[in-house]
């Protein structure tokens, strides 16, 4: 067992995911699973996210050996400094938010120094949140982002272990280059999901015409909102700027379709086809 004791601070999708599949590996012992609401604090312990639950964070993090925090980006700081009396030296805490950059400021700036921090952000997640939807294998082969802090080599290491431990791929990157990256294989195509079901209008009401290319290419677009403005919201420049080379390429096609130049549309499909391929499957 890696953590003795755990608290879950935000035990909702993510959050009760990692509390299931720390609990099935046997790398978390007793998890404390903390919600605002009373329906999510009852249902975590009925699910098997939780041993017990608390709406106050300070008081679940007292003895905590690791700290979870799965609130949305925009609370993590407010979070941080409610906690940061109560953690006790060797503390590790971690967070998994989409974005990292103002996560790892708001560490640096709120918490003790005998408590120590990684950033993380598993790359997983569901149209549908809730401590109901949880899932132990949620994060199965996914690639979990790690974003260290300076003196933080023995908790990234433990960690590491767990991520391992509950099927994921540990990847270790400082947080601006993060921000960077998950602005455009993250945030923009949720982005430029939204925009086609924006695009589409009334035509979405014709399901008679509507394919799998179409459900596949909008599913993500049904995401939480609230978590979505908030990851755009923090993480705007990064963002601006991926949406600034999409509609470049957007702009590309279209240039060629309405020059009716054969040659340019077969060179644009080709390049995103062989873009596609390099991804591999997920």
């Amino acid at each position: 067992m890696i953590f003795q004791r755990t608290a879950v601070i935000g035990i909702g999708l993510i959050g009760g995911s990692f509390a299931l599949a720390g609990r099935e590996a046997g790398v978390l012992g007793e998890v404390v699973g903390v919600a605002r609401s009373e329906r999510t604090l009852l249902e975590a312990v009925h699910f098997g996210a939780a041993d017990r639950t608390t709406a106050d964070a300070a008081v679940a993090v007292r003895d905590a050996d690791l700290v979870y925090i799965a609130t949305p980006v925009a609370a993590i700081s407010a979070v941080m400094a409610q906690i940061a009396p109560s953690l006790k030296p060797g503390c590790v805490v971690t967070d998994a938010g989409s974005t990292k950059l103002g996560v790892m400021q708001a560490a640096a700036e709120l918490l003790p120094p005998h408590a120590h921090f990684v950033g993380g952000h598993p790359m997983a997640g569901s149209e549908r949140g809730g401590v109901a939807e949880a899932r132990s294998h949620l994060f199965h082969g996914r690639t979990y982002l790690l974003t260290p802090t300076p003196g933080s080599d023995d908790a990234l290491a433990r960690l590491r272990e767990l991520v391992i431990a509950i099927g994921a791929r540990p990847v270790v990157v400082d947080a601006q280059s993060h921000d960077r990256i998950v602005a455009r294989t993250s945030h923009l195509p949720h982005i430029a999901a939204a925009a086609l079901c924006l695009a589409l209008g009334d035509n979405v009401l014709q399901r008679d015409f509507i394919g799998a290319g179409l459900r596949d290419t909008t599913r993500i677009a049904e995401g939480p909102v609230e978590v979505w403005r908030e990851i755009l919201m923090t993480n705007a420049t990064e963002v601006l700027g991926a949406l600034d080379e999409f509609i470049a390429a957007t702009e590309r096609y279209r240039d060629a379709v309405a020059s009716a130049d054969e040659e340019e549309i077969t060179r644009l499909l080709d390049e995103a086809r062989a873009a596609r391929q390099r991804m591999g499957e997920s």
